[in-house]
């Protein structure tokens, strides 16, 4: 008998990779897109827009692996 529960695939493994980065969007999206007035929620914002893009990148990449 296998312990089913801590067993992983690289189907599921990557389904998981895929559920955090979905759930970083969705925490990154608000400060990313808020009215900045001030030069520190303005870096804020840059900082998000490129945490963003990179998590974009991330998902690219991983649609071009090999099946």
């Amino acid at each position: 008998m296998t312990n089913t529960v801590l067993s992983f695939h690289g189907d599921h493994a990557l389904g998981f990779l895929g559920l955090f980065l979905m759930l970083a969007v969705g925490r990154l999206a608000d400060p990313a897109y808020a009215a900045t007035h001030t030069a520190v929620e303005r870096l804020r914002a840059f900082a998000a827009r490129r945490a963003i893009d990179g998590i974009a990148l991330i998902g690219w990449l991983a649609d071009r692996l090999p099946k």
